[in-house]
């Protein structure tokens, strides 16, 4: 049933206005997307023109709902995990709650991912995080990963940062480690029982933080962040942290705040989106593990 829904939203999303035949937005294909032709896939043409800023807009106004919280006294830090600025912390006892739902929510994989979800303000909030290894190699090796925000799975899901550049968007620098980055991304994921068809949605990196001390006590915090853009099915934020302790141990954290995009089709397909959202970080959990460990 979810397959069908998915097909009904993609046939409503084809029989858009002409004007709009080549707006950026989710697009259901069967065509296999890679680096080179992702970009065509989204606009629904071969020839892309840069756009204008004003041209493209994210579809949610919590953009940066993700930021790293900065602590200002060594004990403040709630949590061995960035904080998000969206987590409920202006009522001390409801953000107490709030991570103790977060920390009874947890579940663990066989691969050791430990996995939470609740639903909070709207926000369809899920994390996953991992030992990964340890030392300052490692650490870089993953921060150097999530900058590139390109993975591809065998298992149909997967990032791609398109060949040909284009700059659609800015984010407010907000904080001094925050370094503001341009560049449109794209998820993609085979849909199930379908295994030649695949969804390609439109995002957006935000931000950069880079070997910031004052997130977490005595640890090194690494980050990046994309949101949705307009005429994504989904809207929300994906932020993943790599966290390099003390003692040298290495973590990988990934945030993701979700909710139905303002549109029918949105709507028709978030009910039934949760499954595919949870492979999709899986996997790409999977992948940021793979890079900790290779030494090339």
């Amino acid at each position: 049933m979810c397959c069908a829904l998915l097909l009904v939203a993609a046939a409503a999303s084809m029989a858009a206005a002409i004007d709009d035949a080549h707006k950026l937005r989710t697009r259901f294909t069967f065509r296999r997307p890679t680096d080179e032709n992702v970009l065509s896939i989204l606009f629904g043409c071969d020839v892309i023109h840069q756009l204008p800023g004003n041209k493209v807009k994210f579809n949610h106004n919590s953009v940066g709902t993700t930021l790293p919280v900065i602590c200002n006294a060594p004990g403040e830090s709630y949590d061995v995990f960035p904080l998000c600025s969206g987590y409920p912390m202006n009522d001390e006892s409801k953000f107490s709650r709030f991570l103790d739902k977060l920390a009874h929510s947890s579940s663990c994989t066989n691969d050791d991912i430990v996995c939470s979800s609740i639903n909070c303000n709207g926000w369809r909030i899920l994390r996953f995080h991992k030992q990964v290894g340890s030392g300052k190699q490692c650490y870089v090796r993953v921060q150097n990963a999530i900058y590139n925000w390109d993975f591809v799975s065998s298992d149909g899901v997967g990032i791609f940062a398109p060949t040909k550049s284009v700059h659609l968007a800015e984010f407010k620098q907000t904080q001094p480690t925050t370094i503001p980055r341009r560049g449109l991304l794209a998820t993609f994921a085979e849909i199930p029982l379908f295994k030649s068809l695949f969804v390609i949605n439109p995002i957006h990196a935000i931000y950069d933080i880079k070997d910031c001390r004052n997130i977490i006590p005595k640890s090194i915090v690494s980050s990046s962040s994309y949101a949705t853009l307009d005429g994504h099915l989904l809207s929300g934020e994906e932020r993943v942290s790599v966290i390099m302790r003390e003692n040298d141990r290495v973590d990988v954290e990934i945030v993701s705040f979700s909710r139905s995009a303002p549109s029918i089709n949105g709507r028709i397909v978030w009910p039934f989106i949760g499954r595919i959202q949870k492979r999709f970080f899986l996997k790409e959990m999977e992948h940021l593990s793979r890079v900790a460990k290779c030494s090339k």
